[in-house]
């Protein structure tokens, strides 16, 4: 079969909902935009505003529609139970929640007396979502952790980065983008 033109396309329908933060500290807001450029990015099609390939719904729209499913389901419904009933609510293809489990950081002195102060980090990360292609629910986390001498390696911040270029490549969440290519109408 030959490959389809931009008129045949089907748009891929995508709800990407902001970062969650389920830790007690949460990152600053300019960690939380880093965070969330990396979401956008996975999901990101050069050209989208030519070959009109994905179709981004609305956050309020998405937030809306979760707020509504969370309701009647009850507060302490999972992420995992909620992306399906969300993607049949707002016709979507493609949902994605990233939500950020863990965050902290502190120091303190070493008990060595040859070594400096010790920095002790912690970041998760969790991607929860559902591809109505495979008809799958899907959920993959990350987390990285660091304890030793300071080193810029080490910040929460960049950690957290890290935990959330693992966890969208372990949902594969930029190849889901990419498969919808071929759907046709």
């Amino acid at each position: 079969a030959a490959p389809a033109d931009a008129a045949e396309r089907v748009p891929l329908r995508v709800a990407q909902l902001p970062l969650k933060v389920e830790c007690g500290r949460g990152p600053s807001p300019a960690v939380l935009d880093s965070l969330e450029n990396q979401v956008d990015q996975s999901l990101y099609v050069p050209l989208n505003g030519t070959l009109k390939a994905v179709e981004y719904i609305p956050e309020d729209e998405c937030l809306r529609a979760l707020d509504e499913i969370v309701s009647a389901a009850g507060r302490r419904v999972k992420a995992k139970a909620v992306v399906k009933p969300l993607a049949e609510k707002l016709q979507a293809d493609l949902v994605v929640m990233p939500i950020l489990t863990g965050y902290e950081q502190y120091t303190r002195m070493s008990f060595r007396w040859d070594r400096g102060m010790i920095l002790h980090s912690y970041a998760a990360v969790q991607i929860v979502g559902y591809d109505r292609m495979q008809d799958e629910v899907f959920s993959k986390g990350a987390s990285r952790w660091f304890a030793d001498e300071y080193s810029a390696a080490g910040e929460v911040s960049q950690l957290a980065w890290e935990a959330m270029d693992a966890a969208l490549r372990d949902a594969a969440v930029h190849d889901r983008v990419g498969k919808w290519k071929t759907n046709v109408k």
